[in-house]
């Protein structure tokens, strides 16, 4: 959890583009030691700075990929589902376990729903069971689903098409819709509008004008 506030913390002076996220071993986040837990190791405190990063993470103009190359369970959900784009080995399972630890699945109890809808959410929540990583790209848990062994090379496509995208739009992009669900029309339209003129403000917006200026007119 501290490791994870510290990286935000160094990605957010640095302001990169692409950031992705991945396990370093089979899995790509199972979550909490249940033994720490059981030892009296995390409060309260720790699973708010867990929050603050991912809350960090999520309004950060950068596009985070979650690149699932195992499974992704607990706070290993909840950390991919902060993330703009989901690919999912398919070995991988996924699931909030929370309800079955006599927890709950902090903010992904706001995020999911606006996610994969009520009822599928619910499911997965008051249940505590895990899905396959086809069945989450069936209900729209994740994006996309490969073989274990494409996922390396799935991964480095995915990485080239985001960067391929010009950076002012993609970053309006992304501050408009995460609040798509959360304010009413006339104020988001208000923000459009003023991400628009930005937009075509900016230096990519002038430099593609120019291009197209620049073309020969086809007969």
């Amino acid at each position: 959890m501290r490791d994870l506030g510290a990286a935000v913390k160094a990605l957010s002076a640095l302001e990169p583009r692409i950031v992705v996220i991945t396990g370093a071993g089979r899995a790509f986040c199972t979550g909490v030691d249940l033994k720490a837990l059981a030892a009296d190791r995390f409060h309260l405190e720790d699973f708010v700075a867990w929050e603050d990063a991912m809350t960090a993470m999520e309004r950060m103009d950068a596009l985070f990929i979650a690149a699932i190359n195992g499974h992704c369970l607990g706070g290993g959900l909840q950390l991919a589902l902060v993330c703009d784009y989901r690919l999912a080995s398919a070995d991988a399972r996924l699931g909030l376990p929370a309800v079955k630890e006599r927890l709950i699945p902090s903010m992904s109890l706001y995020r999911l729903p606006r996610l994969i809808g009520l009822a599928r959410a619910q499911e997965l929540i008051l249940l505590g069971e895990p899905i396959s990583a086809r069945e989450a790209e069936q209900i729209g848990l994740v994006n996309r689903v490969v073989a274990p062994s494409d996922f390396e090379a799935e991964l480095a496509r995915t990485i080239e098409r985001f960067l391929a995208l010009p950076q002012t739009t993609v970053a309006a992009s992304k501050r408009l819709t995460r609040h798509a669900f959360d304010v009413g029309f006339d104020e988001f339209r208000r923000r459009m509008e003023k991400e628009f003129a930005a937009c075509l403000a900016s230096d990519e917006y002038r430099a593609a004008m120019a291009l197209l200026r620049a073309e020969p007119r086809r007969p």
